[in-house]
């Protein structure tokens, strides 16, 4: 790409750095250890059956997330990230009942992925979650992705949350167990002239509870369709807005998880999340890591 078409972006290349994006060239720091780094600070709003179907989750959530080459000559790179969100409760219910009043969670992401000069790019990570709720739960789920370049502009693939370990914990004196929702979906991606990001998701989760705190449970539903998005808009040479939403049906009794906030690249965000070794997954969150619920 020339400095000219370029600009016609809204940037321009560096001289003399190697552009390693598909989509542009863009304001780097080659070869260090910043390049595929990220600090991102926004809003977190979430639902689920774990809240007992009278609760909600309003507040914020910071992450860092990073890549790094593992074996160069096979282009297959690492990735860590970890989170925290903290949140204050949206309804009342379980502060008048138990003293319930917030929640912390802490996610980490850890995986391998590959993009290949075929078009073809695959990820496997492992997120663990602790989170402090009216009990204290350790959790665990794979998660993963397989897609293919069509061309610069336009990706479609599949991605998938598979659950590994659940939790015994109790509400009050009820004992309750927390498991994650196995879930598989389909996207399309799609790269703008800008160099903003939209991706698009459908896909089945498995059957959840129906819990209800205030008016007794009703019978576990079966598999539910699911839908979400992401969004990626570069701001400036290093800052970009970055959001992801997901949601199981039915609404009343399923989820309701998203995010939006700002995210900063030191090695620039306009191929942030195209260059060779940047990190393929996003650190997990309620998005990605929905819990049921039994008791």
């Amino acid at each position: 790409m020339s400095d000219h078409e370029a600009q016609q972006v809204g940037f321009a290349c560096d001289e003399g750095v190697p552009c390693d994006s598909t989509a542009a060239c863009c304001p780097q720091e080659c070869g260090t250890c910043f390049e595929n780094l990220s600090f991102f600070l926004g809003l977190e709003g979430s639902k689920q059956p774990q809240d007992f179907g009278v609760n909600a989750h309003f507040g914020g959530r910071a992450h860092v997330n990073w890549g790094a080459p593992l074996w160069e000559s096979m282009g297959l790179g690492f990735q860590l990230g970890t989170s925290i969100n903290y949140t204050d409760n949206a309804v009342q219910v379980f502060e008048r009942i138990d003293g319930t009043s917030e929640r912390f969670q802490n996610f980490t992401t850890v995986g391998l992925f590959q993009r290949t000069d075929s078009g073809f790019i695959w990820a496997a990570a492992y997120d663990f979650l602790y989170q402090n709720y009216y009990d204290n739960f350790s959790l665990g789920q794979w998660r993963g992705d397989v897609g293919y370049a069509l061309d610069p502009a336009n990706e479609v693939g599949t991605w998938f949350a598979i659950s590994d370990k659940r939790d015994n914990g109790f509400y009050g004196a009820i004992p309750v167990t927390l498991d994650p929702i196995t879930q598989g979906n389909i996207y399309w991606r799609h790269t703008w002239e800008n160099d903003a990001e939209t991706t698009f998701w459908v896909g089945i989760a498995e059957g959840h509870a129906e819990p209800n705190l205030a008016l007794g449970d009703l019978a576990p539903v079966g598999e539910r369709f699911v839908f979400g998005s992401d969004v990626f808009v570069p701001l400036s040479p290093r800052l970009a807005l970055f959001g992801r939403a997901n949601f199981i049906m039915p609404a009343d009794t399923g989820t309701v998880d998203a995010y939006l906030g700002i995210a900063y690249y030191p090695g620039g965000s306009h191929c942030a999340r195209k260059r060779k070794y940047a990190p393929r997954l996003p650190v997990a969150n309620n998005t990605d890591f929905a819990l049921d619920f039994a008791r």
